[in-house]
């Protein structure tokens, strides 16, 4: 039976190993069209202006029609594009936001948290019942060593989450879907093992 559950554990921790793999290789790709740069120059004729001031315009519709070809020594016209300006104060690094944040982003690190405090709890009326309830180690036996390795491992993950949707990844809910899973299967276990 011990094996069963290690070869769970295992599953559990290449699949997370995998996420957290492709989240790297995401990164290492520019999002959008990385043959395009910021400042791009085009060609444009412009007109040769000649040394004599009779020639040159006084206002803009004074302007004479062309009669003669247009120099063919282009000068060079510089486009930006622009891509907004930065906000003038967007919060300190612990800043969160609200976009990456939402309502999804909190049903999903919600159901997290709550299905590892279901598993803390079921597990801690297993081991008060029964001695040998979910193969749990000696030194997780009580209340504050479930919740001080579970809270911190869920703070992480939802984290992870977090980064993962702010850098637009598909993906983002996996890690926190796994951990609640897990979670999920050992307090129903423990919930089973306590009424046997």
């Amino acid at each position: 039976m011990r094996n069963r559950y290690r070869r769970f554990n295992i599953c559990i921790a290449f699949i997370l190993a995998s996420a957290l793999s492709l989240l790297a290789q995401s990164d290492r790709q520019p999002q959008g069209n990385p043959a395009q740069p910021l400042l791009t120059a085009r060609v444009d004729a412009s007109p040769a202006i000649g040394s004599n001031d009779s020639e040159l315009p006084d206002a803009p519709s004074a302007t004479k029609p062309e009669t003669s070809a247009p120099d063919p020594t282009p000068a060079l016209a510089v486009k930006r594009e622009s891509h907004g300006a930065p906000p003038a104060a967007v919060g300190g690094p612990l800043s969160v936001d609200r976009s990456v944040a939402d309502r999804n982003y909190l049903l999903v690190t919600g159901g997290m948290f709550g299905a590892s405090v279901a598993d803390a709890e079921l597990t801690i009326r297993c081991l008060q019942q029964h001695s040998s309830c979910n193969d749990v180690p000696s030194s997780l036996r009580s209340r504050v060593a479930l919740y001080g390795i579970g809270i911190p491992a869920d703070l992480g993950i939802a984290y992870l989450t977090y980064y993962m949707k702010k850098k637009h990844s598909r993906i983002w809910y996996v890690p926190a879907a796994l951990v609640t899973g897990a979670n999920a299967f050992l307090s129903v276990r423990a919930y089973r093992w306590m009424h046997d």
